[in-house]
């Protein structure tokens, strides 16, 4: 948990969400703290709905497995992102996702995604509405994230690596 994954913005998002929708949905944060956990913990006091946000700490790889196969959603909305590993992890495990529009985001999610704007509150919030109220929507997503999901591979990196190199060399 880091300063860039955006996690302010997310939990006022998700209190806002649980205010206009009175959803019984939780927000699951895994990951070990890095810094900025002080204004973390001081805007989770803040919320109406601050029991309803699950810090889990560090966890086993099998554990994110199951976090993400049971997900709703996976909302992620980093101000920036090298590549984006969970939005693959929640293609796989067919969960949509909320990403923002920044960084290699779109590029990894494709049409698989909800993009909103990660500095703007109202608008992840809006995505996690949308996708809680319009089952049509989730299932979309779902089947977008099946097709984006095949274009990242350890064979289709490897034949790119591959590619890569003969270019090189014939160069």
């Amino acid at each position: 948990i880091h300063p860039r994954k955006n996690i302010v913005r997310l939990l006022e998002a998700f209190d806002a969400f649980k205010k206009e929708t009175g959803s019984d949905i939780k927000l699951v944060i895994a990951g070990a703290w890095f810094w900025g956990k002080s204004e973390i913990r001081r805007v989770q006091n803040e919320l109406k709905y601050s029991n309803d946000v699950i810090f889990t700490g560090r966890v086993a790889i099998e554990t994110i497995y199951e976090l993400m196969a049971g997900a709703f959603a996976l909302t992620y909305a980093p101000y920036f992102e090298g590549f984006g590993v969970p939005l693959l992890e929640a293609m796989r495990s067919e969960v949509p996702i909320i990403a923002a529009n920044a960084t290699s985001l779109p590029e990894v999610a494709g049409q698989a995604a909800l993009y909103v704007d990660p500095f703007d509150v109202n608008a992840i919030k809006k995505a996690m509405t949308d996708i809680a109220r319009n089952p049509d929507l989730r299932s979309t997503l779902i089947e977008f994230g099946k097709k984006q999901c095949q274009k990242f591979s350890w064979d289709q990196s490897a034949d790119q690596l591959w590619k890569c190199i003969e270019k090189t060399l014939l160069v």
